[in-house]
């Protein structure tokens, strides 16, 4: 099955970042590199998998 999360999902509406994957690791992986390098945030796993949503 295919995941996704994206910015806007999550509440940042002026953010195009998007990502989809069957490995939910390695999309958690990437959202979180994403939120601390672009939006200076750090997440957590639990937090990824709330705005996660399947594709």
């Amino acid at each position: 099955m295919v995941h996704e999360v994206n910015c806007k999902g999550a509440g940042y509406e002026d953010c195009e970042f998007l990502i989809r994957s069957e490995n939910v690791d390695e999309l958690i992986r990437f959202v979180q590199q994403h939120s601390e390098q672009t939006h200076g945030q750090s997440v957590s796993d639990s937090d990824v998998r709330t705005v996660m949503q399947d594709a």
